[in-house]
């Protein structure tokens, strides 16, 4: 098995559009139509969730207008929260095929398909043209990477000039790994996890140009603190939490958003 379809089958466990056409379901909505805000963050598992989004998109100067593609689109919250919230037409890639099922059915549930669509494939090799694309957007996919300068290759190609280019991953700041399961990976074995100079040298090396760093640590653990106390997200593993807090508070591990533009 490649590590994509380890990568894949590691996503791949249960129904996740069951899962949360349920909750909307048990909170009394209409799961045939509904708002992309009463999924309350479960379709968007990155650190912060939702507000996260917002300020990356904040950041990354997404607004109506701007055709984004979102590199690694899961179930498709973050697609369609910045179709909703932004009016930004939005293309996902995933490799999960589950994942883009579920981002098409939910997206289309929420009446957003004119404005988010998906497809099923690596971001490794984008099926785009070059010139595509005012943002390319990759938020919590990048430890799942081992080839980073490949990625960003793509994204420089498919990426219009003076295009942005926007990462928020959870990076190294020190030491080793050691303590697994982590929410993106059961074993080191698909866990690509790299400190932030790694990021920007691989920016650097596909022609973009590095322009803000942010870490945002105290956010980032008062988050995991509040989901591990409610019994965390749908569908992560509890212990897998516990680690990835563990190692916030270490100093091992942080989130990082790293900002940069194609000249």
């Amino acid at each position: 098995m490649s590590t994509e379809e380890s990568v894949a089958a590691h996503y791949s466990r249960g129904n996740v559009e069951d899962t949360l056409l349920g909750m909307i379901k048990a909170a009394g909505g209409n799961p045939d139509s509904f708002a992309p805000a009463d999924l309350r963050g479960a379709d968007q598992l990155h650190i912060g969730g939702a507000a996260a989004t917002t300020r990356v998109a904040t950041r990354a100067g997404i607004n109506v207008g701007s055709h984004v593609v979102d590199l690694g689109s899961g179930t498709g919250g973050v697609a369609r929260h910045l179709a909703h919230d932004f009016g930004a037409t939005v293309h996902g890639v995933d490799l999960t095929p589950q994942f883009v099922t579920a981002a098409r059915s939910l997206t289309e549930r929420t009446g957003l398909s004119n404005l988010a669509t998906f497809s099923q494939g690596s971001i490794l090799a984008l099926p785009f043209e070059d010139n595509s694309f005012d943002v390319a957007l990759m938020v919590h996919v990048g430890m799942n990477i081992q080839d980073k300068d490949r990625v960003f290759a793509e994204a420089a190609r498919v990426v219009r000039p003076g295009g942005i280019m926007a990462v928020y991953d959870v990076m190294l700041m020190g030491g080793d790994v050691e303590q697994y399961p982590l929410p993106w990976a059961a074993t080191p074995a698909t866990s690509f996890v790299q400190p932030p100079l790694a990021y920007s040298d691989a920016l650097a090396q596909a022609g973009f140009e590095v322009d803000q760093e942010v870490k945002p640590l105290a956010e980032g653990i008062e988050f995991l603190e509040k989901a591990i106390s409610s019994g965390g997200p749908v569908g992560v593993d509890s212990l897998a939490l516990k680690n990835l807090i563990a190692a916030f508070r270490s100093g091992l591990l942080a989130p990082v958003e790293i900002y940069s533009h194609l000249p």
